[in-house]
Order: structure tokens, then sequence, then C-alpha cells
């Protein structure tokens, strides 16, 4: 199971996440937030896909947008 897995699924067919994703997103949480630096925390993001997909599809906030672009331009520099 990954991040993009869920984001799919919920985008495909909206829903309750079920107990078993609720799980896996708050260890994802936590492992995010024990992380020292931006960079880190999107290579975390990149390996559960969110580099490999338009995020703006999704309809986030734009608050959300501009962390999840702030995170990425951090790990270019």
């Amino acid at each position: 199971m990954k991040l993009i897995t869920i984001l799919e699924s919920l985008k495909q067919k909206p829903r309750p996440a079920t107990d078993e994703e609720n799980l896996y997103l708050d260890q994802l949480c936590s492992e995010i937030r024990q992380t020292d630096s931006e960079a880190a925390r999107w290579r975390i993001l990149q390996r559960e896909g969110l580099d490999r997909i338009n995020i703006e599809r999704y309809g986030f906030d734009t608050d959300l947008l501009e962390v999840l672009l702030g995170l990425r331009r951090a790990a270019m520099n």
C-alpha cells in the first residue's frame, strides 16, 4: 500500500478511508514528522508515488499544494 494508491482509490470512488488505510496514513504522518528536513520529507512522498503524478488534478487546497511544491523545490536544492 502507498499513499498514491489510497488517493487514487478515494478519487475514483469517494468513501471513508478503511481502518487499514487510516493506520497506514497515521504511520506515514509519523514518519514525515520525524524527519529533520524538507528534502527528507519530499523523499518520503516520492517513495509514496507523489512525484509521478500531476498533484494539481487531485483538487487539493491551495495551501496544501504550496506545501507539497515547496517540499519538492527544497529537495531539488
